[in-house]
């Protein structure tokens, strides 16, 4: 099989689209009855919540790790406008959101329903379009009167006020420039960096090309580095299980992998996926880290199914390693979770399948809430 034919073999894995394991997180049930909700009370000054997320008494924020809501990706055609964020977010109790431009996008095309880079960029031409997708992003923060995430007091402040945290899908935009992590830290308040997208960068390899780097490049250690010092959450999705081995081994913080979900146990890992083996989920998690699960109708059909995605992926890793990534306009297939007033149908799900309403509000939030407190250190 060809790169082509194995690409599309791919193709349903894509749609946003041998290691040494490091021990094994425990059991979600142990795990959460002992130091997970006393921790994130301990350390980040959230009280854990003891009754459903959706009411008004919730004491953690709830949290989407990965979002293009309010169509903040520029069209490469013009003329698209921003939507609504506020509303939505209210009708269905979400606080923050990780709000995220897409770097690529002048590059990257769908063939099918396969993303992928078609041409390389000119020099300056993806710093240029960043800055264009996040005067976007400042411009729906300020219509809609949104909060922005930047630190402690913040995030605290997020519960019942729709907030954003500036995120990044890829970091094409540095273009092989330490210095612009820095300024896009101090612009655009930018907290939450994925390092790679759908174009082999200069930071490392994808899940979804053959390798070029053979993981990390020291370009991209050094960013990792850099955010470490800056306080900027690192994404590790859309990478290969090397890139994340050397993310993890720059790092000095928890790491996330905003959006994906396990590999079914019962078919062959299909070349070029977006999916993730036991194995990666465990690594990202060995840091501390938070793994969101993403609702594509392809393999989630319904909020039940989606909510029994995450109890697979809580049953290898944790329930504290486990949160949402709803990829909200990013997929070029259809979702389940198709508006944030989908969120009280999924915590009702995660509820009819076991998990109590503590474990609930750490999936819907407190543990990305945990992650994001460690890394800015304030």
């Amino acid at each position: 099989m060809n790169d082509e034919s194995r690409s599309r073999a791919a193709a349903a894995d894509q749609i946003d689209p041998p290691i040494e394991e490091r021990p094994t997180p425990c059991g979600r049930r142990r795990f959460v009855a002992t130091g997970a909700v006393l921790g994130l009370a301990a350390c980040t000054g959230l009280q854990p919540a003891v009754v459903p997320v959706a009411t008004p008494s919730r004491t953690t924020p709830t949290i989407d790790l990965h979002s293009h809501a309010g169509h903040v990706i520029p069209s490469r055609f013009g003329g698209r406008p921003l939507t609504d964020v506020k509303e939505q977010m209210r009708a269905g109790g979400m606080d923050v959101i990780c709000l995220a431009v897409v770097a690529d996008t002048p590059v990257t095309r769908v063939e099918g329903r396969v993303i992928r880079a078609w041409r390389d960029p000119e020099p300056g031409e993806l710093y240029a379009w960043s800055l264009e997708a996040q005067a976007r992003v400042r411009e729906l923060v300020e219509r809609d009167r949104l909060g922005v995430v930047v630190d402690r007091a913040s995030l605290l402040a997020s519960i019942d006020r729709p907030s954003v945290i500036v995120a990044s899908e890829g970091a094409d935009f540095l273009e092989g420039r330490i210095e612009r992590v820095d300024a896009c830290y101090e612009t655009f308040d930018l907290r939450h960096l994925q390092l790679t997208h759908y174009r082999v960068n200069e930071l490392g390899d994808i899940q979804t090309a053959p390798p070029v780097h053979g993981g990390l490049t020291a370009f991209g250690r050094a960013v990792v580095r850099r955010c470490n010092a800056r306080g900027i959450v690192v994404d590790v999705a859309h990478a290969p299980l090397a890139t994340v081995r050397g993310v993890i081994e720059a790092s000095d913080r928890p790491v996330v992998l905003s959006h994906t979900s396990l590999q079914p146990s019962s078919a062959a890992a299909a070349p070029f996926s977006r999916l993730i083996s036991p194995a990666h989920a465990r690594l990202v998690a060995s840091t501390g880290g938070v793994i969101g699960v993403w609702p594509p109708a392809s393999r989630f059909p319904s909020l039940a199914a989606l909510a029994r995605g995450m109890r697979d992926l809580v049953d290898v890793v944790g329930v504290e390693h486990v949160g949402l990534g709803s990829d909200m306009l990013g997929l070029t297939g259809p979702s389940t979770f198709t508006t944030y007033a989908d969120l009280p149908g999924l915590e009702t799900a995660l509820r009819a399948i076991g998990f109590a309403p503590h474990e609930v509000a750490m999936i819907a939030g407190g543990n990305y809430a945990r992650v994001f407190l460690a890394v800015i250190g304030r």
